[in-house]
């Protein structure tokens, strides 16, 4: 019997050496665990905060990315360039994970903020709940969700859930509804970042926040991490006095909001131009962030809005010196 210990305790040592190994997966799982959330985003009271808590006003442009991926991924890099401080990035239904993970990775490391939007023809300027309500939880919360929810891009994300859907012609009713339970079915997703929620009637219903509205989508969501949106178009906004008073209205509600579109002086729809000069400059004055449409890809009347006659390189429109080279554009206000 003394002679068979040596053995016993060789095979306990070697059985120990396992349950340690296999043990080792469960320590990093354990680990990874316990890391804490990375930072996002944020907002208080008004005002939209970046991570690490600094004041942040936007100063950025769109690029309609879904419409063409990879025409438009070297874009990325030249909006960047123009001192941009946040890109406003289109998906489309058949945006895959795949080229929205090119997209995160580029502006990542570019150390570009990304307003990741969802863009289809069928749900701009439409009201179909349950329509968007599908596409919601079959891109936001099934097919993108692993990209947008991974830690490396925390950060710098934004996600606006869906451009320019809704009315008012019931008095907001369906779109209230519909988007207060979106942004419970975001957050239960697991999704950290600011939620963006664009106006009514085709972006340009500055009501869909007053009344307290704005406030209500923001006390529907967990987190309180909400910003609204508005697109500064046509008859809403088509005189300086508008502008100033719409920016003031929305100011008002005590709810961070942006504008996340506008249009230009030589865009005249329906009789209606915008004074894009102005807006900026009053943006500028009263700390209002914009995003505006957009660096190229536009077609007919609205081919006016194209910044850049080349997506990867920075050859300026008339409007893209406004935009990046104006008293009141990207060079001389963004931070």
């Amino acid at each position: 019997m003394t002679r068979e210990k040596p053995h016993i305790y060789r095979w306990l040592a070697i059985a120990l050496t396992v349950v340690l190994a296999s043990c080792a997966p469960l320590q990093s799982a354990y680990d990874v665990i316990r890391q804490k959330p990375a930072l996002v985003f944020q907002t208080r009271g008004s005002d939209i905060l970046t991570p690490d808590g600094a004041p942040f006003i936007a100063r950025g442009i769109n690029l309609q990315y879904g419409d063409n991926p990879k025409a438009a991924l070297p874009a990325i890099k030249a909006i960047s360039s123009t001192g941009a401080n946040i890109i406003r990035l289109q998906l489309r239904r058949d945006t895959s994970a795949k080229d929205l993970k090119k997209a995160l990775d580029k502006a990542v490391a570019l150390k570009l903020p990304v307003m990741v939007f969802y863009w289809e023809s069928d749900i701009t300027c439409a009201t179909d709940s349950a329509r968007l309500r599908r596409d919601t939880r079959d891109l936001w919360l099934t097919r993108w969700a692993d990209v947008l929810n991974a830690r490396k891009y925390q950060p710098y994300l934004m996600l606006n859930i869906a451009n320019e859907w809704g009315t008012s012609k019931d008095n907001y009713a369906g779109y209230m509804a519909t988007y207060k339970d979106l942004i419970r079915a975001m957050r239960a997703r697991g999704f950290r970042a600011p939620i963006v929620i664009d106006a009514a009637d085709c972006g340009q219903a500055t009501g869909s926040f007053l009344e307290g509205r704005g406030k209500a989508l923001q006390t529907a969501d967990p987190l309180h991490n909400l910003i609204v949106s508005v697109h500064a178009y046509n008859l809403p906004w088509n005189s300086p006095e508008k502008i100033d008073g719409n920016i003031a209205a929305l100011r008002a509600e005590g709810v961070p909001f942006l504008l996340g579109e506008f249009g230009d002086r030589e865009l005249v729809e329906d009789g209606n131009a915008v004074d894009h000069l102005h807006l900026m400059e009053s943006a500028e004055k009263t700390g209002t962030g914009w995003i505006t449409w957009s660096w190229k890809g536009n077609g007919g009347v609205t081919r006016v809005l194209d910044m850049s006659e080349s997506y990867g390189k920075v050859r300026l429109t008339r409007r893209g010196h406004d935009i990046v080279d104006g008293p009141y554009g990207l060079r001389a206000t963004a931070r």
